[in-house]
This record gives structure tokens, C-alpha cells and sequence, in this order.
């Protein structure tokens, strides 16, 4: 085995240095490990230079820097194995959830909300924090590098944000939509455009990228303004708001009526105040049923108390979704399910024909209902795959029509 001599060793110690290891540890051990190497390698047909550059390109494309780095990165950094397995295994997740979540969102299965929330849960707390954070620490980037990468971190989060809010139906998602979309444009771009673009040799994949996010972010713009318009939703709610206050108004008119009853116990036939009172306790029996299971809902949609969901106004849900909570709850509810609805009403209209058969029931419909020249359950068409302000104002348009019709019925007494 021949031996490196003096100078060339020498010749190694100085070469290390200039191809960029500074620690002095880690050159005294590469120094060790190289000089090993040429040694075992060395014969009477191969030279010194020839053997050195066959040594060195076995340390990678990035050559020895590389080590040093990854050196720098272990002492200063030394979290980062673990922070970049949890950033890998929490962006998986993420995808895997958010893909998840959509299919199940567009199919209507139990469990999307869950899943959606989850993941941009993964996506916007642990994954792009710590992508960040790697990417701020591991590189020695300039400042419009480390500008680039903020930018992009707080559009990132505002957009996946953006999107969930639209999809579960929460307010603000237009907002953090277009607020993430205007960052990539105004924000993101010009950067863009003065550090990458200007000095890359690639212009192609450059031009492509920038393309990409001005259609991108067009889209996303577009698509968060899509569905009904101000105007149209404010008209919506408008006529949800007079809807309760007209029932509001009937069954103070309905109390009014059963206190004049009781107190003209004089001109009042013993027939009509007994039919009043059968009349007055299969009204509010509903009414307390319909304003319980209504309380629970919003309670377990908003994840509120119910004592707050009781003071709550029905235009506080104009964004709320809570679909699969409410499916869940009145197909399956042990107290609150569509099921006993349906008979608290049937049993309510059953006490309107004891009182007065002529009576019309059939805004009380309970059995099928025609939505747009389609006959479906009338369980589908109040609960399935509406949110919480529809589920709602059906359950408010079901008293409503129950008031009415004991409005109705007491004056015919």
C-alpha cells in the first residue's frame, strides 16, 4: 500500500478548506477519511490527482460543502430529522385527509366535515409551519429568498383556510380567499419577478410558474364569488327574518285570544273554553317540542351551550353548515329526530279533527312533498343535506303552519 507523502497531504488539508469546510473538527476527520481512501486506491497506474478526484466525487453531486452543512444544520438545528419527519408524515396526512374529505363532501357520507377540518388543521398548524421553518434554517438564502418564502407560508394558510370556510360554509372564506390570492399576485410576484426570474436560465419553467399563479389565483377569486349574489341572499334572509316575526305574531295573537276565552267565562259556552284548553296544551306541545329539538341543533352545529343557542337569531347562522351533525342527530337522536317530529305532528293534527274535522291539514304534510316536479320523503326534504339555517327555517315553517292552523281552529270555535 503506498503512502501519501507531506505535501500531499498538505495539499488535501488546503483543498478541504477551499471547497468549504470550515469546521476544524470536521476537516481533521474528513482530512483522515480521504487520505485512507487515496492510500488503499493508490498503485503504480494510477497517480495522486488521478485517485483524489475519483475520491471526491463519491461524496456527491454538492461535494464536500454538502457535509458541512448538513454538519451546521445537526448543531445548530438539532430538532431537524425529527421537525422534517413530522412536517412529511403531517403533509401526508393532511392530503390524504382534505382528499378524503372532498369526495365524502361531494358524496354527502357522514364524517366530511371531520375529515376537511382535520386536515386543513395538519396543513396550516404543523406541515407548513415547520416547511417554513426547514426551509428558513437549512439554507443560507437571501433576503428575497426568505421574503418569497413568507409571502408564500401566509398565502398558503390563507387560502386552504379560504377554501374550508367555503366548503363548510363559515364566515369569512371570501375573505381569507381573496386576501391569500391577492398576496400571490401583489405580493408573491413582483419578488417573484425581480429574484428568480431575472437571473434564472430556465425562462420557461419560470414563465410557466408565474402563469400558473395569476390563473390561479383568478380562479380561486372567481370561484369564492360564485353561488347567490348579496343581493339575493340578503332578500333570502329578509323573508327567513319575517317569516319568524310573522309566527312571533300569531302566537301572540293565539295568547291573546285563550286569555279572552278563560276570562269571559260568562258568554263563553263549558264546550268551546274546554276545546280552547285541549286546543291551547297540543299547540304548545309541539311548539315546545319543535323549539327543544331546534335549540339542540344550533347547540350541537355551533358547538355552543344551549342556553346560548336559545338567544341566538337565525341570521347569526347565515354561514353555518353542520349538515352531517344534523343528519346524524335526526335519523339517529335518542330524544330530537325527525321520527318523533313527525309523530308530535300527526298527533297534533289528530287533536285539530277532534276538535273541528273541517279543518285544511295539509300545510302539515308529513308524508311526501314535490321539490321541482319530485316526490321525496318528507324527512329528506326538512333535514337531509341542509345546514343549520335551512334545518331551521323548516322546523320555524312547520310551527309556523301549526300556529296557523290552531289560529285557525280557535277561531271557528
Amino acid at each position: 500500500m503506498f503512502s501519501l507523502t507531506e505535501e500531499q497531504i498538505a495539499f488535501i488539508e488546503n483543498d478541504i478548506k477551499i471547497r468549504g469546510i470550515t469546521s476544524p473538527d470536521l476537516s481533521i476527520d474528513l482530512l483522515d477519511h480521504i487520505c485512507c481512501l487515496i492510500e488503499n486506491e493508490l498503485d503504480e497506474y494510477r497517480n495522486f490527482d488521478t485517485v483524489y478526484l475519483d475520491v471526491l466525487t463519491r461524496f456527491g453531486e454538492k461535494g464536500l460543502k454538502e457535509i458541512q452543512l448538513e454538519t451546521n444544520r445537526l448543531l445548530t438545528f438539532k430538532h431537524y430529522y425529527i421537525m422534517n419527519s413530522t412536517m412529511k408524515i403531517s403533509g401526508y396526512v393532511s392530503s390524504l385527509l382534505i382528499l378524503s374529505g372532498a369526495i365524502f363532501k361531494f358524496n354527502h357520507w357522514p364524517g366530511a366535515s371531520i375529515m376537511m377540518v382535520t386536515g386543513v388543521f395538519f396543513l396550516t398548524v404543523l406541515c407548513l409551519p415547520l416547511l417554513f421553518i426547514l426551509k428558513f434554517k437549512s439554507t443560507a438564502e437571501s433576503n428575497r429568498s426568505i421574503l418569497l418564502s413568507i409571502i408564500a407560508f401566509v398565502s398558503a394558510i390563507a387560502i386552504s383556510s379560504g377554501v374550508l370556510f367555503r366548503i363548510m360554509h363559515w364566515p369569512g372564506a371570501r375573505m381569507l380567499t381573496v386576501t391569500g390570492c391577492a398576496l400571490l399576485v401583489l405580493g408573491y410576484l413582483p419578488v417573484y419577478l425581480l429574484s428568480v426570474y431575472k437571473n434564472t436560465t430556465n425562462k420557461i419553467n419560470a414563465t410557466a410558474t408565474i402563469i400558473l399563479i395569476i390563473a390561479g389565483a383568478g380562479l380561486f377569486i372567481v370561484e369564492s364569488g360564485t353561488g347567490l349574489t348579496k343581493e339575493v341572499s340578503d332578500s333570502f334572509w329578509r323573508g327567513v327574518t319575517e317569516n319568524q316575526d310573522l309566527l312571533n305574531f300569531i302566537k301572540s295573537e293565539n295568547s291573546k285570544t285563550y286569555e279572552l276565552i278563560k276570562k269571559d267565562t260568562g258568554s263563553v259556552s263549558q264546550s268551546k273554553i274546554e276545546k280552547a284548553g285541549k286546543l291551547e296544551k297540543a299547540g304548545n306541545t309541539l311548539s315546545e317540542y319543535i323549539s327543544s329539538m331546534r335549540t339542540n341543533l344550533i347547540a350541537a352545529t355551533e358547538n355552543i351551550s344551549k342556553a346560548d343557542a336559545q338567544n341566538i337569531s337565525i341570521d347569526a347562522l347565515r354561514g353555518s353548515g353542520g349538515s352531517t351533525i344534523i343528519q346524524s342527530i335526526t335519523e339517529g337522536g335518542d330524544q330530537f329526530n325527525s321520527s318523533k317530529l313527525k309523530e308530535q305532528i300527526e298527533q297534533f293534527k289528530s287533536e285539530i279533527r277532534s276538535i273541528n274535522p273541517n279543518i285544511d291539514l295539509s300545510t302539515l304534510n308529513t308524508v311526501q312533498i314535490t321539490v321541482y316536479g319530485e316526490v321525496i320523503p318528507w324527512e329528506q326534504a326538512t333535514f337531509v343535506k341542509l345546514p343549520i339555517p335551512l334545518v331551521i327555517f323548516n322546523l320555524n315553517r312547520i310551527e309556523l303552519a301549526a300556529k296557523t292552523i290552531e289560529s285557525t281552529t280557535l277561531n271557528k270555535l
